[in-house]
């Protein structure tokens, strides 16, 4: 079985830290600058519509299988609010008017179809990265997007368990539940918050796995 979770912060949070910590992961890198660390990883830098996205995952999972005689079991979209960008960017340009919104729904309603119904579906698991900024209403931590997609929630609308990272207090904590920060879970027994030299990705990311497995089995 495989998972679907968020991992959110500010910048210079430790997202990248953390999630490269993750075993038998590819990392699809969408941030501007080169991914910096020692695991395997792919820099996606020409965005020409979501197909394109879509086809070079493909293609470096491919790749992984033929260097590593396994498919990866973890895909890390590191970050998802810089794909957005670029996808915004790219019909801003391509189109006018109102087809600009339509198309950024067709192509957030792509991605998503193509995390959960050829990944999930495949038993990829995916953690999703993003950053994250203030709303002034709510003084609430949002992940960034637009039109009906924002109001739904962004990308905390498409996940069951969500990791947030935060730092205002001069060590880095990450969050498994909270109303002010984009975080919750599906486990039970867990504290709100832990320190992040305490906390183990991998045995968090198993325990959501083997947590899956056992729902299956009411699954009529």
């Amino acid at each position: 079985m495989s998972t679907k979770i968020l991992v959110s912060g500010y910048e210079a949070s430790g997202k990248s830290t953390l999630t490269s910590q993750i075993k038998n992961a590819l990392v699809i890198n969408f941030d501007k600058k080169e991914y910096s660390f020692n695991v395997p990883h792919a820099n996606f830098k020409n965005y020409e519509g979501m197909e394109s996205v879509i086809t070079f995952i493909n293609d470096k999972i491919k790749a992984y299988k033929e260097k590593f005689k396994e498919f990866p079991k973890f895909i890390v979209i590191d970050t998802v609010t810089q794909l957005y960008a670029a996808m915004t960017r790219y019909n801003s340009v391509k189109y006018t008017g109102f087809k600009i919104h339509e198309q950024n729904n067709i192509d957030t309603l792509d991605l998503n179809n193509y995390i959960e119904n050829v990944l999930i579906a495949n038993g990829v698991s995916v953690v999703i990265v993003a950053h994250t900024m203030v709303d002034e209403k709510s003084d609430r931590h949002i992940i960034p997007a637009q039109g009906q997609f924002a109001k739904a929630g962004s990308w905390l609308s498409i996940v069951n368990d969500s990791l947030f990272i935060e730092k205002s207090s001069g060590k880095l904590v990450v969050y498994f539940t909270s109303f002010k920060y984009p975080a919750r879970t599906t486990l039970k027994d867990l504290p709100d918050k832990v320190g992040i030299n305490e906390f183990d990705i991998n045995e968090y990311l198993n325990k959501l796995v083997n947590a899956k497995n056992e729902i299956e089995e009411y699954i009529l």
